[in-house]
């Protein structure tokens, strides 16, 4: 999306990216934000309202921009594609930058996601947090916001494990064991794997292979 790289764009009136909510309060007191459903959303992408070129997801019910990428989560982000995308057993594909429905008011487009099945399985209908095993979010500038709200939200929604591709700490952040809808939103468990280390995918509960950190991180860290 990237999820990770969000900022609210002129139409939620902020450029405070550390509270997308927040985004959506109006000034003038007395009014109300409009919110917007994944059902709605989606129509107005099919009536052409937005287009592939418009830079905009739909997040807890408010429209916010993807920042450009940098160099760095670039180079990331294909590493990261190419090796995830060696390691798929029949019956699982790698996606980058799609779109993935969670719950009825949020459409993100994480950097990367590990879904279920086939790609024409998806031809008709859009990916949904149950389709997904793996979502990977390369964050450079915005760690704060996807070890904060993003993180919480896939924990609500469910999703088995998240990677957060820490570049400025030069490690990948694995969480699993989501809480789910319980509250707080987060992961029970979170292994921290830095220069030197391998992580193991794992989809379903099974381990199908493991990944170098230093076949992701970026070379130069500055």
């Amino acid at each position: 999306m990237a999820t990770g790289n969000m900022q609210s764009t002129a139409l939620l009136g902020t450029n405070d990216v550390s509270d997308v909510s927040a985004a959506a309060t109006p000034a003038t007191p007395g009014f109300r934000p409009h919110r917007i459903t994944v059902d709605r959303y989606q129509r107005m992408v099919d009536c052409g309202i937005f287009t592939e070129k418009d830079p905009v997801f739909l997040w807890h019910g408010g429209l916010v921009e993807r920042m450009t990428k940098g160099s760095r989560h670039t180079s990331s982000l294909n590493k990261a594609y190419k090796r995830l995308d060696r390691l798929m057993p029949e019956g699982w594909f790698v996606e980058q930058d799609g779109p993935v429905i969670l719950g009825d008011d949020s459409a993100p487009e994480p950097d990367l996601k590990v879904v279920r099945g086939l790609i024409e399985d998806y031809e008709t209908r859009l990916v949904t947090a149950r389709d997904v095993a793996l979502i990977v979010e390369v964050s450079d500038s915005s760690v704060a916001v996807d070890s904060g709200e993003v993180l919480e939200t896939y924990a609500c929604e469910s999703i088995p494990v998240y990677w957060l591709v820490n570049i400025p700490k030069r490690r990948v952040e694995v969480y699993s064991q989501p809480s789910g809808s319980a509250k707080p939103h987060r992961y029970s468990q979170s292994e921290f794997y830095g220069p030197g280390a391998e992580i193991p995918v794992v989809l379903d509960g099974q381990i199908v292979g493991n990944i170098a950190v230093d076949d992701i991180l970026p070379r130069n860290s500055e």
